[in-house]
């Protein structure tokens, strides 16, 4: 379970309290679940999906190289270059 460490503070009207209060009763949560299920559903799921897409538009952006003739020669080479390094 995620352990919760801030505190935010938010102004509704009577009538949205007693709205969302009617929500959280009926689907047997407590108000601030709601909330946080709301804030991450609506605001944080954009986020995540817009960074997603970024990620994706740098991989598409990256120049073409082409693939090795032989890969097995390539592969030792590569290992043999990554663990010369130490």
């Amino acid at each position: 379970m995620a352990k919760y460490l801030k505190k935010v503070q938010v102004l509704l009207t009577e009538q949205q309290l007693k709205d969302l209060e009617e929500i959280a009763s009926k689907n047997h949560k407590k108000l601030g679940t709601l909330v946080r299920e709301a804030i991450e559903e609506y605001h944080l799921k954009k986020k995540k999906q817009q960074e997603i897409a970024e990620a994706v538009d740098r991989l598409l952006s990256l120049p073409e190289i082409p693939a090795p003739e032989d890969y097995q020669k390539w592969e030792a080479e590569y290992l043999e270059g990554k663990y010369s390094c130490r």
